[in-house]
């Protein structure tokens, strides 16, 4: 079983790019037309990324039937931790935290990075 998560590059890798971007500009290196971008930017994304992830794990773990305490030996977390999975707290996790619990579950976590289409106009 595979989960593929289609991210453009402005999702899945746009934290650790614009890290880079903003040591460059520092440095007085610009790269023309990249905007500028500010770490509540990045968390947001961060965020919303945790929240997609979230929302795909919550869904298979409630399609298992299973109850939370045999969720947590499953899973090697404490119950509580599955708990705030099945209440939407995915703030609480990381999203490397969240690729490891679809690995104990037998899901791959794909990401793939593509360049936009160009806007219609």
């Amino acid at each position: 079983m595979r989960l593929t998560a289609a991210m453009p590059l402005s999702i899945g890798l746009f934290k650790h790019w614009t890290k880079n971007v903003m040591k460059q500009e520092q440095s007085g290196f610009s790269l023309g037309n990249v905007p500028s971008l500010t770490p509540a930017c990045c968390d947001q994304i961060d965020l919303d990324l945790r929240t997609e992830l979230g929302h795909e794990l919550r869904t298979i773990l409630i399609k298992t039937r299973l109850k939370q305490r045999e969720l947590s030996t499953l899973l090697a977390i404490q119950q509580p931790e599955v708990s705030h999975l099945f209440n939407c707290h995915f703030n609480r996790f990381t999203i490397d935290k969240l690729i490891q619990l679809f690995n104990r579950l037998g899901w791959v976590v794909e990401f793939q990075v593509h360049p936009c289409k160009p806007e219609q106009t």
